[in-house]
């Protein structure tokens, strides 16, 4: 018996014996593996059985799914191998089996995700820094989005908020310009810049040009707020 091992960052999420010869990995609630989280596709991924081994099998995913920060459209599993969705990974485990009643923890009432459409990614950028960073602080901006937090890595050198339809993170609002503030990268963390305008950007309620972040700092732009924390 093998195991799949949902994990958030560092943090195990739930366990799954893989007790069938296929199980759809997904964000929708008919997923024998849900994944709650508006990155991955309502029917994403397959796991297979091929002999003695298992296999994952992209189902035309949004954002692709990738092993060891390759994008794969079908990958033969080795023992401790992830697999990257959004900003959750799946542990193969060739000899585990998950405990008793493990794999409902994932499952969800009616306020899941699977009914939201799915949120683009850079997963390319994501599952490197991911397969490299396993375990380590990456920072994110959260914002709410249908009622629910919304977790965005920073994985660029820059992150564009502003009201432009290709910015990184979207902030709306009456005479926000298209490039309102970036979020910049640098050894010590992050700093949040203004790009000037009517509209302020504020930190934790106060007006500024040029401001380190710290771990739970509120940007506010308009009407909309990030928090910044870890991913």
């Amino acid at each position: 018996m093998a195991k799949l091992t949902v994990m958030f960052g560092a943090d195990p999420q739930s366990e799954h014996s893989l007790d069938k010869d296929q199980m759809k990995v997904g964000r929708a609630m008919d997923c024998d593996i849900v994944v709650d989280n508006l990155g991955v596709s309502r029917h994403h991924c397959t796991i297979v059985k091929e002999g003695d081994n298992w296999a994952v099998v992209d189902g035309g995913s949004n954002n692709g799914t990738y092993v060891g920060g390759q994008k794969i459209q079908k990958h033969v599993l080795k023992h401790g191998e992830r697999i990257i969705l959004g900003k959750h990974s799946l542990v193969y485990d060739h000899h585990g089996y998950a405990a008793a009643n493990a794999a409902t923890a994932s499952k969800k009432g009616p306020g899941a995700m699977g009914g939201e459409m799915t949120m683009f990614v850079d997963q390319a950028q994501l599952a490197k820094a991911m397969a490299s960073e396993v375990g380590g602080k990456r920072m994110a901006l959260v914002l709410k989005q249908g009622g629910r937090d919304v977790v965005v890595p920073l994985l660029k050198d820059e992150t564009v908020l502003g009201a432009a339809d290709n910015a990184d993170i979207p902030a709306k609002g009456f005479l926000v310009k298209p490039v309102q503030a970036k979020v910049v990268k640098n050894q010590a963390g992050h700093r949040i810049v203004s790009q000037g305008g009517w509209r302020a950007v504020k930190v934790n309620g106060q007006k500024v040009a040029d401001a380190p972040l710290k771990q739970g700092d509120v940007i506010q732009i308009a009407g909309s707020s990030f928090t910044y924390r870890p991913a």
